[in-house]
């Protein structure tokens, strides 16, 4: 007979899942709700936003178009960043269209063997971006109601994520990751026809990381656990002469970027403070999107420890950038 033998995160996981699922079951009324409201806003936000650029995108990639207008940037990031050309491409792509775009393109580019494993990991440090239609629209006039928040906001995360690129650009692994073999030639209708079955796919994806994430932060604030771990931020923000209600939307915020920068919104702090940490939670991205990206990623051998510190060093350098700008620039 064969023993399971389960390891600590197995156990800690298995006990979260399971615990979140008794939630469920006795309050059902109120997590179909959040359920149904995660569908909203990826079938109304997300889903007219995302799938075009999914399906365009990687109908490029397979036309291998994207290395032919690459070419035109190859000695500048190259020199830069120690990356293709078609790096830049990705770069472009990700802040027009946002998260998780550009690690989608990079997963695409490196499966047709035009970027290698330690390339992916250098694009990723500044081709993980948000877009301009969230920051200044969403975020800088819906919620911070500040059309100039909004601009200061996404100058510095895009500035940001290039320095950030700067930091990682010599990054390598010790070993190579072997290029895949090149994919035989297929038909135009084989493409299109691949090409819409992967792009529906992939927004299915990132609806199902919506949904589950809506529901969970739900669940955590009803029980009370998120509200504690913004108690535990807020005294920490108070210590260093900052608002406590601040807290609430740090919390928040580390699991899902769009429910914290509301929650930072409705705080009692000053504009220039909640831009200077909208940007940094933006540009952090949230567990949500990490997991969406993740998943594009998986077939690069990423590790996941390393994605999140790429994330985090763009995060401070973002928020450093944003600091200095609304010291300088009134609104």
């Amino acid at each position: 007979m064969k023993i399971l033998v389960f390891n600590k995160w197995q156990i800690i996981l298995s006990a979260v899942v399971l615990f979140l699922m008794l939630a469920l079951v006795f309050q059902p009324d109120i997590y179909m709700e959040s359920c149904l409201r995660g569908l909203l806003i990826w079938g109304s936000s997300v889903l007219p936003a995302l799938f075009p650029f999914f399906f365009f995108s990687s109908i490029l990639i397979k036309l291998h178009t994207l290395d032919i207008l690459g070419e035109k940037l190859s000695k500048f990031m190259q020199k830069v960043f120690h990356c293709p050309g078609s790096s830049g491409i990705i770069y472009l792509l990700s802040i027009i269209s946002g998260y998780p775009v550009g690690a989608k393109l990079a997963s695409e580019m490196y499966a047709s063997g035009a970027l290698t494993r330690n390339q992916v990991v250098r694009v990723n440090a500044f081709a993980s971006t948000s877009g301009p239609l969230f920051i200044i629209g969403s975020v800088g006039v819906g919620m911070f109601v500040n059309h100039t928040a909004g601009i200061i906001m996404l100058i510095s995360h895009l500035l940001g994520a290039l320095c950030n690129g700067l930091l990682y650009r010599n990054y390598h692994y010790k070993e190579e990751t072997v290029l895949p073999p090149p994919k035989p030639k297929v038909s135009t209708q084989d493409i299109l026809s691949n090409t819409m079955y992967d792009s529906i796919v992939s927004i299915l994806i990132v609806g199902g990381y919506i949904v589950i994430f809506n529901i969970l932060i739900d669940v955590l604030f009803n029980l009370n656990i998120l509200t504690s771990v913004g108690s535990i931020f807020s005294s920490i923000l108070s210590l260093v002469g900052l608002p406590e209600s601040l807290g609430t939307g740090l919390a928040s915020g580390i699991l899902e970027v769009t429910r914290g920068c509301l929650d930072l919104s409705q705080s009692s702090a000053s504009l220039k403070l909640i831009t200077v940490l909208g940007c940094m939670l933006i540009s952090w991205g949230g567990i949500s999107i990490h997991l969406q990206a993740l998943t594009f990623l998986s077939k690069c051998k990423i590790s996941a420890g390393f994605y999140f510190l790429q994330k985090f060093t763009q995060s401070l350098i973002s928020g450093l950038i944003c600091l200095i700008l609304v010291s300088f620039i009134p609104f």
